[in-house]
């Protein structure tokens, strides 16, 4: 058996390179983000692309052998978008997906769910709270015995510097559709899926009062009067 991947990735780490039972490609943690909440999350990957070549022997012979490979991405974007009250007193979000496959088997061809949250591009506007994320798909393995719940993870901080969590399950609406007969392994995966979520599915933010700036700064308006007036003569020429 042989496993073909792509190296120019900057987020996608392959370990395990010893053996088919071990190789897998993960990402590293969030960090350098300059926010606590994001340090147990990890990054998702950008784009990785693999091919497996099952009964594959290379001689000794002089000449190098020549393979046809077709690799195929492992990697789906999802994207968002939950309507949302209140979105005035909103100053940032920070979101996260969890139950999603946050790492690829490249021996057994499948996505694997360790458990770890994975980042989410966030922001607002039209009334809703919208994001994207990367994954390795719906997990096919995991490390847990019980069925998994997927869920976006939402900590919204408002303009005043407080923050509301909320939680979505998106569960349902990520679940990948049967195959049809005959397609198998040769239908490929899709590079992006927009996930729907019910119509009355929504979050409200709390309304929050935003203290008065007290650090003062600035000029000060007022105008003193003139002093006496005195008449000076320039000297001319």
């Amino acid at each position: 058996m042989a496993v073909i991947y792509n190296y120019d990735t900057e987020v996608v780490q392959v370990k395990g390179e010893d053996s088919y039972e071990t190789i897998m490609a993960c990402t590293g943690n969030c960090t350098g983000l300059g926010n606590s909440e994001t340090e147990n999350m990890v990054w998702g990957p950008d784009n990785f692309y693999v091919a497996t070549l099952d009964d594959v022997e290379i001689g000794k012979g002089e000449e190098l052998p020549t393979l046809e490979v077709r690799p195929k991405s492992v990697v789906t974007t999802y994207i968002f978008s939950i309507k949302t009250e209140g979105l005035k007193n909103v100053s940032s979000i920070i979101g996260s997906v969890s139950g999603m496959a946050e790492c690829y088997h490249l021996g057994k061809g499948a996505g694997l769910c360790r458990f770890a949250p994975i980042y989410c591009e966030t922001g607002k506007g039209n009334g809703v709270i919208k994001g994207s994320f990367t994954c390795f798909g719906h997990p096919e393995l995991t490390q847990a015995r019980a069925d998994i719940t997927q869920f976006l993870n939402l900590i919204i901080v408002r303009v005043d510097g407080s923050r509301q969590e909320a939680k979505v399950e998106i569960t349902e609406a990520v679940k990948p559709p049967e195959d049809e007969p005959g397609e198998g392994d040769e239908k490929p995966q899709e590079s992006e899926i927009e996930i729907e979520l019910p119509d009355d599915e929504k979050i409200v933010v709390d309304d929050v009062e935003v203290p008065p700036d007290e650090s003062g700064g600035g000029f000060d308006g007022s105008v003193s009067d003139w002093d006496d007036e005195t008449n000076v003569e320039l000297p001319v020429g």
